[in-house]
C-alpha cells in the first residue's frame, strides 16, 4: 500500500516572495512572526519579506536569533515571543534551521509543555499556528517536511519532532532569494538535497511516486550543482537546485532515508560538523556500501547523476564533491578511530537504519565511518 500526503501548498517561481502578504491576507491572518537568523537578515532577504507583509497591511514582528542548529531553548524563546506579540502565524525564512525552528515553535504556541514532549512521531495534538516557509537555500527541503530537527539544550543531542500537523500550510520558493548564497554553502546544501533523493530512491520503503521524484531530483543536481557553485548568479542553475531540493524531500518525506543520515546526526551532534558537510563526507561511502544490495538501482542513480561510462554511483558522488570544492575528511573535523564505535551505536537508534537497502549493524557503520576518515 502507498500512502502519499502533502498538506502543504507549494508556489515556485522567481518573485514569489512578493505574494507572501497577500497570501496571508487570504488566510485571514494579520500578525505574523518572521523567524530567521542573522545571516539571512544581513543579506537583506528579511527586508523583502517585510516589504510584502507590510504592503498588505500586516503588523509583522521578527525573531532573528536562530542558530545553525536550533536548540529547544531557542524554540521556547520563539514560542514566548509569539505569545508576547499576540501573533497569529509564523513565517520561517532561511535554511533548514529557521524553518525547523518555526515549525516547532508554531506547534508549541498551541500545545502545552516543552519541545521534548513532542519528540518522536505524531505527538502534536492541536493544530499549530499557520506556518509559511520561505527557503533561502537549496538543500534541506524543510518547507515540505513533517520533521523539525533540534538540539536538546540540556543533553546536546539531536532530537526530532515528526508530525504531519507541523508541515507548513504554504511554501513560497523564490530562486531569486538563493542568488547570494556563497559557494561553500551552495555546495554542501546541494549535496544535502542529493542525499535526500539518493537515500529515498534506495530506501526499502520506496514506492513509484517517490522513485519518480527522487530520480528527477538526482538529474537536476547532476545538471545544476556544478554551475550553481561555479557561478552563483546563474539563475537557471539556482532554479534547478531549488527545485531539486523541493522534489527530493517530496520523495523522502514518505520513504525515510538511510545510513548516511543515521550517521550524520551523531557526527554533527558530537563533533559539530554542519549537517550538509557531514552528509557530503559520508554519502559516497554509504552509496558504495549499498550498491551491492541492488546494482541495477544504483546504476540508474549513477546514470541520473550523469556518471561517466562504467562509473559507479559512489565514485560519481566522490567526483562531484571534488568538483564543487568539498575535499574534507571526517578526521579534519576531529573525528578519530576511537570515536567510531560510539557514533555507530548512536546511529543504530535511528529508524533510517531500517530504511537502508543493505542490512547494516554497528560493525558495518564503523566501516563506513572509517572509509570517510
Amino acid at each position: 500500500m502507498v500512502h502519499y500526503r502533502l498538506p502543504t501548498e507549494v508556489v515556485f517561481g522567481a518573485g514569489t516572495v512578493a505574494q507572501l502578504g497577500s497570501r496571508l491576507v487570504e488566510m485571514g491572518l494579520s500578525r505574523p512572526l518572521v523567524v530567521t537568523d542573522r545571516g539571512v537578515r544581513d543579506a537583506g532577504i528579511v527586508e523583502k519579506v517585510l516589504a510584502s507583509l507590510e504592503g498588505s497591511g500586516m503588523r509583522a514582528a521578527v525573531f532573528d536569533g536562530v542558530e545553525s542548529d536550533p536548540t529547544t531553548r531557542v524554540v521556547e524563546g520563539i514560542r514566548d515571543r509569539l505569545r508576547e506579540e499576540g501573533c497569529d502565524s509564523v513565517v520561517g525564512v532561511g535554511g533548514g534551521s529557521p524553518m525547523d525552528a518555526a515549525k516547532a515553535a508554531a506547534a508549541l504556541a498551541t500545545n502545552p509543555g516543552s519541545p521534548l514532549e513532542y519528540v518522536g512521531r505524531d505527538k502534536v495534538r492541536s493544530d499549530p499556528l499557520p506556518t509559511v516557509a520561505v527557503p533561502t537555500t537549496a538543500g534541506t527541503g524543510s518547507e515540505v517536511t513533517m520533521f523539525s530537527v533540534l538540539i536538546d539544550s540540556d543533553s546536546g543531542s539531536k532530537v526530532s519532532i515528526g508530525d504531519t500537523r507541523i508541515m507548513p500550510r504554504l511554501a513560497l520558493l523564490d530562486p531569486e532569494l538563493t542568488l547570494g548564497l556563497p559557494e561553500h554553502l551552495t555546495a554542501v546544501t546541494g549535496i544535502d538535497a542529493l542525499s535526500h533523493a539518493v537515500e529515498s530512491y534506495g530506501s526499502v520503503w520506496s514506492h513509484p511516486i517517490a522513485e519518480g521524484l527522487a530520480l528527477r531530483a538526482i538529474e537536476l543536481v547532476g545538471e545544476c550543482l556544478r554551475p550553481a557553485v561555479a557561478a552563483g548568479s546563474n539563475r537557471a542553475a539556482r532554479r534547478g537546485m531549488l527545485m531539486a531540493s523541493l522534489v527530493s524531500e517530496l520523495a523522502a518525506n514518505s520513504t525515510r532515508l538511510g545510513i548516511a543520515h543515521a550517521l550524520a546526526i551523531p557526527v554533527g551532534a558530537r563533533h559539530h560538523v554542519p549537517h550538509g558537510m557531514a552528509v557530503a563526507l559520508l554519502l559516497p561511502h554509504v552509496v558504495a556500501f549499498n550498491e551491492a544490495a541492488d546494482p541495477d538501482r544504483y546504476a540508474r542513480i549513477a546514470r541520473a547523476l550523469g556518471a561517466a561510462e562504467g562509473e559507479g554511483a559512489g565514485r560519481a558522488m566522490e567526483r562531484l564533491n571534488y568538483d564543487i570544492g568539498i575535499k574534507d575528511r571526517l578526521s579534519g573535523w576531529g573525528v578519530g578511530e576511537d570515536d567510531l564505535p560510539g557514533l555507530a551505536e548512536l546511529a543504530m537508534k535511528s529508524d533510517n537504519v531500517q530504511a537502508n537497502p543493505r542490512v547494516a549493524g554497528e560493525e558495518e557503520l564503523v566501516a563506513v565511518l572509517k572509509a570517510a576518515l
